[in-house]
């Protein structure tokens, strides 16, 4: 029980920044009324989050401290992540479906929203420092004690909070959609677009160079 409520708040809680590739993905198709596409996505992070959580707790945090030259290259791809998620939100053509936000018309399929969501937070290696970081912290601060089968209850359970999060930011963003114009929509993207952007470049800038 101890093992379900731990990772269910910390896949929840941890997942509520909008600041994280699959959050932004979320948000952005919950912004064009795409709820479908949104939750898809999410799953397909949430599954991938998990087998970081999995992979953490079996020895990543031990492979980091006797090869910490691996952590800049692992910061490196995720600015890259969130670079290319930026340029997306910048120059991405929004279709004729998604200029009426009271029209829920998914326009891909689930299954491959899905693989975008599991593709994308894959290729976010900064999960495995996250997640390891989270896993010291249950042995250490939090003092406890789990067997194998209750760090797999406790994965599964990231995983699920993370789902329940994003519904809940999608049935928010269902509830509100109407009230705003499409321009202002599409302009509050490619806002957040850029802002990726110049975050991901003085980021790269600063392990360059700092």
């Amino acid at each position: 029980m101890t093992a379900a409520l731990a990772g269910f708040l910390m896949g929840f809680v941890g997942s509520m920044p909008i600041s994280g590739p699959i959050s932004l993905l979320v948000f952005q198709r919950g912004m064009v009324a795409r709820f479908r596409d949104g939750w898809a996505i999410g799953l397909g992070g949430a599954i991938a989050e998990g087998i970081y959580v999995t992979l953490a707790i079996h020895g990543l945090t031990i492979l980091r401290e006797r090869f910490p030259y691996l952590e800049p290259a692992v910061k490196g791809m995720g600015i890259v992540v969130l670079f290319a998620i930026g340029l997306y939100f910048v120059f991405a053509r929004q279709k004729d479906h998604e200029r009426n936000p009271l029209v829920d018309r998914p326009e891909s399929s689930w299954i491959g929203q899905f693989f975008i969501g599991l593709t994308v937070a894959a290729l976010n290696p900064t999960l495995i420092l996250t997640w390891s970081t989270a896993a010291a912290m249950i042995y250490s601060i939090a003092n406890l004690t789990l067997q194998t089968y209750e760090w797999v209850v406790f994965a599964s359970s990231v995983v699920l909070g993370i789902t329940v999060w994003f519904s809940v930011l999608l049935a928010l963003l269902r509830g509100f959609r109407g009230h705003f114009p499409f321009l202002v929509l599409q302009r509050v993207i490619r806002s957040i677009g850029v802002v990726l952007i110049a975050f991901s470049t003085i980021s790269a800038a600063w392990m360059l160079f700092a």
